[in-house]
């Protein structure tokens, strides 16, 4: 209890058993097995965003850019020819590699050139979405059905977006028994101290921007094997969500405070919030103001807790 207390998920678990708990009672059969693998492939490209930015917030520095990241690469996925690059094998490759290569131009540009990470991750996202809309200016494109088999199929009885959220979950557990994943923390709880602990700061953040990347990729996989087609506004609701989730799941936006489980936590909560909200019966065009309130508010009780721990 009192570790979940330091990393300050705790309240965020209590908030998940209660919207867990108004979606069973809204939902019919939510705890049925199509219900559920439902649910999880619909969270798992939420879940993924959430896990990379809370990689980079660790390390002391946010990420605007992911929602278009992720609208970039699902574009790209809708245009390239699956023949071009070798089957739907290869097509996931080319977006992790086009998701390593932003993660990197962010790093660089944060880490060598010194721009805040707020003002340099908010142009990028401006650049993103401009080679998304030239890609595809209006929804459209389409994606091999093969990519979306795969996305829905099963190992061994398990659905293949559990196993993608559980890879992500254990590339940060090997992350955190390796001194990267100890120097990321390290560095986003004070720089100047893992610098004279002869710590490269600059690679370390960028080594968090390439691991969060990775997941951007993942989730962009993960929404166009769903969707089949590319639409550059796909992320749009992606980048706050992200944010949004990281807070809620107790992680210090300051950096060096919390850990990716928080975000997962958060990520579900905002996820099932939708569902409690959809099953409320409540009009579509009155969803988003409604889900925006419940996001402030689970928010605002989340910074009165954090403040509340920090002077106790």
């Amino acid at each position: 209890m009192r570790a979940l207390r330091y990393t300050g998920i705790l309240p965020s678990l209590l908030m998940l058993v209660v919207v867990i708990a108004l979606n069973a009672r809204l939902q019919p059969h939510f705890f049925g097995l199509p219900s559920l693998e439902d649910n999880i492939a619909t969270l798992t490209p939420t879940i993924l965003v959430c896990l990379a930015q809370a990689v980079i917030v660790l390390s002391g520095e946010l990420d605007l850019s992911v929602g278009a990241g992720v609208s970039l690469i699902n574009c790209l996925l809708a245009t390239v020819p699956i023949s071009a690059v070798g089957g739907p094998w290869g097509l996931m490759g080319l977006a992790l590699l086009l998701a390593l290569a932003l993660g990197a131009i962010n790093g660089v540009i944060v880490t060598i050139f010194g721009l805040p990470s707020l003002i340099a991750t908010f142009a990028t996202a401006a650049v993103w979405f401009g080679l998304a809309l030239a890609l595809i200016p209006q929804p459209g494109g389409e994606l091999d059905q093969s990519v979306g088999d795969l996305y829905s199929g099963t190992v061994s009885g398990v659905p293949v977006p559990l196993f993608i959220v559980a890879g992500a979950l254990l590339i940060w557990t090997l992350l955190g028994r390796h001194r990267l994943g100890r120097r990321i923390v390290a560095v986003g709880s004070n720089p100047a101290a893992a610098f004279q602990a002869g710590i490269s700061v600059l690679r370390v953040k960028l080594a968090a921007y390439l691991v969060g990347w990775l997941l951007v990729g993942l989730a962009a996989i993960a929404i166009s094997a769903q969707t089949l087609s590319g639409d550059a506004r796909v992320g749009d609701t992606y980048t706050l969500t992200s944010v949004a989730a990281v807070v809620i799941g107790g992680i210090s936006l300051a950096g060096g405070r919390g850990t990716p489980w928080g975000a997962l936590v958060g990520a579900i909560v905002l996820g099932i919030v939708s569902n409690v909200i959809y099953f409320a019966g409540i009009p579509s065009i009155w969803q988003e103001f409604f889900k925006g309130i419940v996001i402030m508010s689970a928010l605002g009780f989340m910074v009165l807790e954090q403040k509340r721990a920090a002077v106790a």
